[in-house]
C-alpha cells in the first residue's frame, strides 16, 4: 500500500528514487510502514547498504513487540535504513545499537538536546527521561553471518523542539551517524557497544525484567556488550546476559 509522494517531501512519484546526503532514498506519502517497504526493497531488489525509505504517514507504525508509535505523523520523522553489516551471526543484535546511536546522535546534533538511550529501543531526553524516539531492527541471517538488516527509526520532532521545519536537519544527522557507526563495524562491534554504553542511562539502575516466554530477572544493569546483550548483576554478584529476544518488559525498582 503506497501512495504518490507529497510534493512537500520531494515531489517524486511512487517507486522513484533520489540521492540525498549520499544515500539512495525512496519517499512515500503513505505506507503500512517504512520498515515494510525497506524489507521488500532489501529482499526483492537487493537494495544496497544505506538505502533509505522515508514515509510521511505510516498506517501501522509498530516497534518492537508491536509497540505502537503514537506521535502524530506531522510531528514524526519516520524512516528505515537497509544495512549490510559485516557481522557474524552471534553479533547480529549489535545492529540495534547502531539504530539507537543513529537516532540519538542525529537528533541531538540537529536539536541541541542531550539525548540518551534506554536499552534496547527507546531514545529519550537525558535530563527528563521523556521518550522522543523508538527504533526497531529486523535481521536476515545468512550462512554464518548477517545477510542484511532493516533499521526502522521514528523521532518526535515536536518533543525535540525542532518541529516539521527541522525534519531535514534531523534526517541528515541520522544518516551521518548511521554512516559513522556502520563504518566502525568493519572492526567488529566492540566500538559500537562502547559508544552505546556511554549513552545508555539505564546502566547503574536496579531493574525487574519480565522475560519471554515467562519468568523474571532482577538486578542492576551493568553494561551492554558487543552482542547487544544487557548484562545484569544479581544481588549475589552474578552476571546474567539478557538478549533482546528474551525481553518482554522491565521496570526500574
Amino acid at each position: 500500500m503506497t501512495a504518490p509522494l507529497n510534493p512537500g517531501v520531494g515531489g517524486l512519484g511512487p517507486g522513484e528514487e533520489s540521492e540525498r546526503f549520499g544515500h539512495v532514498v525512496r519517499s512515500y506519502r503513505m505506507s503500512v510502514s517504512a520498515g515494510a517497504l525497506a524489507l521488500a526493497w532489501a529482499r526483492q531488489e537487493n537494495a544496497p547498504h544505506g538505502a533509505c525509505v522515508l514515509v510521511e504517514r505510516e498506517v501501522s507504525p509498530l516497534g518492537r513487540l508491536t509497540k505502537l508509535w503514537t506521535s502524530p505523523p506531522e510531528a514524526t520523522l519516520a524512516l528505515a535504513l537497509v544495512s549490510r553489516p559485516p557481522l557474524p551471526v552471534e553479533e547480529a543484535d549489535a545492529i540495534w545499537l547502531v539504530a539507537c546511536l543513529a537516532a540519538a546522535e542525529g537528533a541531538e546534533v540537529a536539536s541541541g538536546r542531550s539525548l540518551a538511550s534506554w536499552w534496547p529501543d527507546v531514545i529519550l531526553e537525558r535530563d527528563t527521561d521523556e521518550p522522543v524516539g523508538q527504533v526497531k531492527a529486523e535481521v536476515q541471517l545468512g550462512p554464518g553471518k548477517v545477510r542484511s538488516a532493516v533499521l526502522s527509526l521514528r523521532l518526535d520532532l515536536e518533543k525535540l523542539g525542532v518541529g516539521a521545519e527541522g525534519r531535514e536537519g534531523v534526517f541528515e544527522g541520522v544518516l551521518a551517524a548511521f554512516d559513522r557507526h556502520s563504518e566502525s563495524l568493519t572492526d567488529g562491534a566492540a566500538g559500537v557497544a562502547a559508544a552505546y554504553e556511554s549513552r545508555c542511562t539505564l546502566l547503574g539502575r536496579r531493574i525487574k525484567v519480565n522475560l519471554l516466554p515467562k519468568g523474571e530477572a532482577r538486578g542492576v544493569a551493568r553494561g551492554v556488550d558487543r552482542t547487544g546483550n544487557l548484562n545484569i548483576e544479581s544481588g549475589t554478584g552474578m552476571l546474567e546476559q539478557l538478549s533482546i529476544d528474551r525481553l518482554r518488559s522491565y521496570e526500574v525498582v
